[in-house]
């Protein structure tokens, strides 16, 4: 009898452990992604975090701002986000409560996703392969990363994984159709997955995730036909189009440049003298690595991994030419460029994230089909998780990000603070937030927020 109950005290102890475990594993990988940061990358406010995010907590409230449409859409996680970290810190410190917060957002991210996995494979080693993905994608911190503005592109990677996982439990369900909802009301590109939602709800029974999915995009199409993109948020300065079409053969180009050369070469300077030097042959070796993979998966997987493969490469493929087309930006003209453009104009942007966490996923999806077949020994697993993530790691420290230059966020503060404690008439005092050329960079803070 005793023994039972000992048995009993160490099965309730062992399933206790269980959230403590789930909660130091969010934290290290918390860690993990802040360390990628350059020091003056953590204490910069990028873009939308002050320039739009912040500016409508100043002037609407905390959740009062949460709702505010922004050029043509809604972004409900990165709004909240930004509320929270203003209600947790002073103004000073705005900067870091994003910048880890926003750190904090994408591990939950990463953690859920090896444990939605599952529904690819039991193997935790793979597993683990899928979680390291967004945490060490070499393009990541140039832009990316650390910043609430481009948490979207991390929501996008999530949606997929949340429709493809069945909840055990009713408390489950209703966790994943919130978080569902949430992620589709961030970005509305997520209704790229509508098609994999009416397949898990009809092929899974799986009701939960789409659901929420629906709902996300339904509030995101009624915001856009409301709240058109690019109808009041201009400065009145503002000349040249706002849209500019992409002709096909840059889509495709610029597929093989971004998603994938950014894999291959961290580094967008190496790439471009690369492609300078030898033309298209600098994409030849990453772009048969990714066929090889994915032709594996097709010839040796069974048929769940061959449409997991493809589904990987559709996605990729969606998500950059959605991105692409949809921003119109003249530096997507690939085709055109000149050597001069390739030596000053060409970098990697952030609609390069997703596209290259989908390609990336080839990988786990190719180990899984071997591992299945059981063409690979415990050893040899082993060793290809630790070459894929030691692959990864190579880029753990970026060469640069678009925040190397700052202007560190505190610094700005304090000089608004000074300007308002010195004019006692003075309103409101101007901080100015990275990239100091956008067109909201400059975010004006009340003086009563800062006396």
């Amino acid at each position: 009898m005793a023994s039972t109950e000992r048995y009993r005290l160490s099965g309730a102890a062992r399933k206790g452990m269980k959230p403590l475990a789930w909660c130091v594993a969010v934290v290290v990988v918390t860690v993990l992604a802040w360390g990628r940061l350059p020091v003056l990358a953590q204490t910069t406010v990028w873009a939308e975090d002050g320039g739009v995010f912040l500016r409508d907590v100043l002037s609407s409230g905390h959740l009062g701002s949460i709702l505010l449409p922004y050029d043509g859409y809604l972004h409900i996680l990165p709004r909240a986000v930004a509320a929270v970290a203003h209600a947790l810190v002073p103004l000073q410190d705005y900067a870091v409560a994003m910048s880890m917060l926003s750190c904090l957002v994408i591990a939950l991210i990463a953690v859920g996703v090896f444990s939605l996995s599952r529904s690819v494979t039991e193997s935790v080693p793979l597993r683990l392969m899928i979680a390291a993905i967004p945490i060490l994608l070499p393009i990541g911190p140039k832009e990316v990363l650390g910043n609430a503005a481009n948490l979207h592109w991390y929501l996008l990677w999530l949606v997929p994984w949340l429709l493809l996982f069945k909840p055990k439990s009713v408390q489950g369900g209703i966790g994943m159709f919130a978080v569902a909802a949430v992620s589709a009301a961030s970005e509305i590109i997520s209704g790229m997955f509508l098609p994999l939602a009416v397949w898990a709800a009809v092929k899974r029974r799986n009701f939960a995730a789409p659901a929420g999915l629906l709902l996300g995009i339904t509030a995101q199409v009624l915001t856009t036909l409301t709240k058109p993109r690019g109808n009041d948020e201009l400065p009145t300065d503002t000349v040249g189009p706002l849209w500019v079409p992409v002709d096909p053969l840059s889509v495709l180009w610029g597929f093989g440049l971004l998603p994938v050369g950014s894999i291959w070469h961290a580094d967008s300077r190496t790439l471009a003298s690369n492609i300078i030097a030898f033309g298209g042959w600098a994409l030849v070796i990453p772009c048969l690595l990714l066929l090889a993979l994915l032709a594996y998966t097709l010839l040796a997987g069974r048929m769940e991994f061959k449409l997991f493969a493809l589904g990987a490469l559709t996605a990729s493929a969606l998500c950059w030419t959605a991105a692409v087309v949809v921003s119109g930006k003249p530096m997507f003209n690939y085709a055109n460029y000149t050597e001069a453009d390739w030596a000053t104009g060409f970098g990697y942007m952030r609609y390069a994230a997703t596209p290259a966490m989908f390609l990336l996923l080839l990988v786990p999806i190719a180990a899984a089909a071997a591992n299945e077949r059981r063409q690979l020994s415990r050893r040899l697993s082993a060793l290809i998780v630790s070459a894929f993530i030691g692959f990864l790691a190579i880029s753990y420290f970026p060469a640069s990000t678009a925040r190397d230059d700052g202007p560190a966020w505190s610094t700005g503060v304090e000089a608004a603070r000074a300007a308002c404690v010195a004019d006692p008439a003075l309103t409101s005092a101007v901080a100015v937030v990275a990239p100091v050329t956008w067109k909201f960079a400059d975010v004006r803070i009340p003086c009563e927020s800062l006396r």
